[in-house]
């Protein structure tokens, strides 16, 4: 996973990706694009995961959820909304062809604003930068949906195969066709940053215009999305045995129909509900031993409700929990980070013991959170008493399992079913 992300207010909740090389034709980045680093794409990537999900990832759980949810559906995010968005985005970079620099930014920036007005008018939902109209937004749909068209062959990788970064793109569809440079050189050939697009429908530049394919669009983009392969493999992934069904989405992603298609990650997805439902537990766990410290260490009156939500999650998850295993889990998306895994270890074992007080898991709990630092509640600290603070219990979710995108998969899935 390879893209860029223009970080800025971003990072509000979410960022994005990118890396770069060398070629025939010099690309340098513009003023006003940053990019970067595969290391720095992976933390922000695991930021937009955990707050997208209400969450703060204290222990690390979602380590696990990105990982599984990456290798079932190649190039979902949790910031996806409809299926349409993946033909926008190229579309309003075809229409700003000659425009580069901060320049194409500002305009794309508009444009994008424009898009979420028209849709909202429409009364559609799900609109990207549609609660902040007439406000651009932070997350526009280049930013949501750039890893996508890379990973689904909508956007073209570079000769080093490299994903092309969105002001490179600018760059690329100002050169093509062209026979020379801004300085009269001589241009090598390169093709357009974009593969052979379907029209854009008649209303594309004003008028009326929804989230709905049309038949022709959601075929291009079944073509796309039915090759697509597991992370690091050569077997399809779910998602592409998913949208060969052409159906409507499972009513979950355990269901029935989706381990009939699953094939050989029929195991593979039934530990995948096994680390989810121990991850829910986990998060329970924590939340409890954070109750706890607050009322006894801390000295604060504080409610139960989150170390009676442990008792009911033990009871609707544990007996999956507790069959997971651990070394064919990390066979299927790698190896955890230690801490993690002492964690998961842990947990497991702690659910089968049937125990019911999380004391015990204190120590593993604690050594995980510290990855976080000042930002730790368990620590016995002055940070960690400010951090606690700062917690109120009745405003803080109940935890549940890793969902692993379904939801955003289940939206895909439908649009193309349902497309007119």
């Amino acid at each position: 996973m390879c893209s860029l992300g223009r970080l800025g207010v971003e990072m509000v909740r979410h960022s994005a990706r990118s890396s770069r090389g060398k070629r025939a034709l010099s690309i340098e980045p513009t003023l006003g694009w940053t990019y970067l680093s595969r290391e720095a794409l992976a933390r922000a990537k695991a930021q937009m995961d955990e707050e997208s999900m209400g969450v703060r990832d204290e222990i690390g759980f979602l380590t696990i959820h990105q990982r599984y949810a990456d290798r079932f559906f190649p190039g979902t995010s949790v910031l996806h909304t409809r299926a349409r968005y993946a033909l926008f985005v190229p579309w309003l970079f075809e229409d700003l062809a000659g425009m580069t620099g901060p320049a194409a930014q500002r305009a794309l920036r508009e444009r994008e604003r424009q898009l979420a007005g028209r849709l909202r008018e429409m009364g559609e939902s799900q609109v990207i930068g549609g609660r902040v109209f007439p406000k651009p937004s932070s997350q526009p749909p280049s930013t949501v949906y750039w890893n996508a068209l890379a990973v689904w062959g909508i956007l073209r990788p570079r000769l080093n195969e490299r994903t092309v970064s969105r002001g490179q793109a600018h760059r690329l569809l100002r050169t093509a066709g062209a026979t020379t440079d801004d300085d009269g050189q001589p241009l090598l050939s390169f093709d357009p940053p974009f593969v052979p697009l379907p029209e854009r429908p008649e209303n594309w530049q004003g008028g009326d215009i929804t989230l709905r394919l049309t038949a022709e669009e959601a075929e291009f983009l079944r073509e796309r999305l039915v090759q697509l392969r597991r992370n690091g493999g050569n077997e399809l992934s779910l998602l592409a045995r998913l949208i060969k069904t052409e159906t409507e989405a499972p009513a979950e992603m355990w269901a029935d129909e989706t381990q009939a298609v699953a094939g050989p990650d029929q195991a593979a997805l039934m530990r995948a509900q096994q680390a989810a439902s121990l991850a829910g537990v986990g998060r329970a766990v924590y939340d409890a031993l954070l109750e706890r410290v607050v009322e006894v260490d801390d000295k604060r009156e504080i409610a139960n409700r989150h170390r009676d939500h442990l008792a009911a999650i033990i009871t609707t998850h544990g007996r999956l929990a507790a069959k997971l295993d651990i070394s064919a889990l990390e066979a299927d998306i790698g190896a955890l980070p230690p801490k993690l895994l002492a964690v998961v270890t842990a947990t497991r074992d702690w659910i089968a013991s049937r125990s019911g007080n999380p004391t015990a898991l204190f120590d593993v709990y604690a050594a995980a959170e510290a990855r976080k630092g000042p930002r730790a509640r368990l620590a016995p600290t002055p940070n960690g008493r400010a951090r606690r603070l700062e917690w109120s219990s009745d405003e803080h979710g109940l935890a549940s399992p890793l969902h692993y995108r379904w939801e955003q998969v289940s939206t895909l899935l439908n649009d193309l079913a349902e497309a007119a």
